[in-house]
């Protein structure tokens, strides 16, 4: 926290000279975060420029105008491309605060905050810009309910440890003003939707045979004996006596066992976000609709919600459908396409996956036993007809270090990539997914 706390000094003087231009990534993570910072400078009237990337590439790079009037601020982005912002260090000062893994690289007019050049615990991006807000001025420290958002949202609180690493950052009593922690069913749309549209929607956990239809969730629930309507109204998750949520759980779990899959991220932490309205407090539910905005073609909107307009939710859920239906069919596609090496498991979607969606569904197929999870696998969508995204998901526990093994391999084949160490991606050109697969498998047979 002291060297936050002497970078958010150093920005504080520099900011109110200077045009602040915020570049940030796309998913929640980085909405979150740049809502953080966003309102951060709102607080202390100064103006800026946010502009939303999908990746950080040498292309997006390209279109940025920068001179000595401008402080360049990377969020959720940056700490793997320090080597690509060469010529903007030359001429201003940038700010990167980032979780991923980071190239070493200094310069005089470059302040990085990353936790793991601390030799800290994986933190999300909204985290780290959180605890940048709370030491640029103490006041934010009510901005803590986004930071959860973007940490779910990123997946941070599937770690097991994930509260006790965040214990040492944000204290109980600062944690609570704003958020609510309980054990539950990690069921999407606890509050708002009902309950054969919860199971749906849920994809993580996956539940063979009910995520993605709302038929077969119906039937589900008739099967068991739990009712989808009391009188005119359709009952919702919370509407369920203690008797039926046991008798779910006892169902998704045998449903879960019948695949061959794991039962413990059935159950986990529910984050209620308390000054949210009721329909919206569900930090998991938020930040999946939040995702789903920006990765099938709205972040406009997926920002809107981070920075608290929720006059766009009724504009969401055409964006939620259209979401389910997506992640549905590439699940299925997925099922069909996979090229199993020594070392890992390979999807080549081309066009039939969207490139923004495939970490999403690896991380899903991977989670749900859908395929073999004893080697990390490697899902390829095209973006266009040059360029080819990858994205790689291992489990935690893995010796693997997927950050590493992408970087290696993407510029071996005159790409580029990185990551975390279970979670990365990549991007190389169209026509090297062969030569691709290849070195990945070498090195990690090495």
């Amino acid at each position: 926290m002291e060297e936050i706390s002497r970078i958010a000094t150093a920005v504080r003087h520099a900011v109110r000279k200077k045009v602040v231009k915020i570049i940030a990534q796309f998913d929640a993570d980085g909405l979150a975060s740049a809502a953080i910072f966003s309102k951060m400078l709102l607080r202390e009237g100064l103006s800026f420029e946010l502009r939303i990337v999908r990746q950080l590439t040498p292309e997006e790079l390209d279109k940025l105008v920068v001179d000595k009037e401008k402080f360049l601020v990377f969020l959720d982005c940056g700490s793997g491309q320090l080597d690509k912002l060469k010529e903007f260090l030359e001429s201003t000062n940038i700010l990167v605060i980032d979780h991923h893994l980071p190239i070493d690289y200094k310069h005089k007019n470059l302040l990085h905050i990353n936790p793991l050049l601390f030799g800290e615990s994986e933190l999300s991006a909204s985290l780290v810009t959180y605890l940048f807000a709370k030491c640029f001025n103490q006041m934010n420290t009510d901005l803590v309910d986004l930071a959860m958002i973007g940490a779910v949202g990123d997946g941070q609180d599937e770690d097991p440890n994930f509260m006790e690493n965040l214990e040492k950052f944000v204290s109980e009593e600062e944690l609570s003003t704003k958020v609510s922690v309980s054990k539950g069913i990690k069921i999407y749309g606890r509050n708002s939707r009902p309950i054969f549209k919860s199971l749906a929607y849920t994809f993580d956990p996956f539940v063979p045979g009910i995520s993605g239809s709302e038929s077969n969730a119906i039937q589900f629930l008739s099967d068991i004996g739990i009712p989808l309507k009391e009188g005119e109204e359709w009952r919702s998750l919370n509407d369920l006596t203690l008797d039926e949520q046991r008798k779910l759980a006892s169902a998704i779990v045998l449903e879960r066992l019948n695949t061959a899959s794991s039962v413990e991220d059935i159950f986990g932490n529910v984050y209620t976000l308390l000054a949210y309205p009721s329909e919206f407090q569900d930090a998991q539910e938020l930040s999946t609709v939040i995702n789903a905005c920006s990765r099938i073609g709205s972040p406009e909107t997926a920002l809107r919600i981070c920075l608290g307009d929720f006059t766009v939710m009724e504009k969401t859920k055409e964006f939620l459908e259209e979401y389910r239906r997506i992640i549905s069919d590439a699940l299925s596609f997925l099922r069909g396409a996979q090229l199993s090496e020594e070392n890992a498991n390979f999807f080549v979607a081309g066009k039939n996956v969207r490139d923004t969606i495939i970490g999403t569904v690896i991380s899903i197929a991977l989670r749900s036993n859908l395929i073999d999870k004893e080697k990390p696998v490697f899902g390829f969508a095209d973006i266009d007809e040059k360029t080819v995204k990858v994205s790689a998901r291992a489990f935690k526990g893995s010796k693997v270090d997927l950050a590493q093994v992408l970087a290696k391999a993407a510029s071996m084949v005159g790409g580029w990539g990185g990551g975390h160490k279970y979670a990365a991606g990549a991007f190389i050109p169209k026509g090297k997914e062969k030569e691709f697969i290849n070195v990945v498998n070498n090195l990690l047979g090495e």
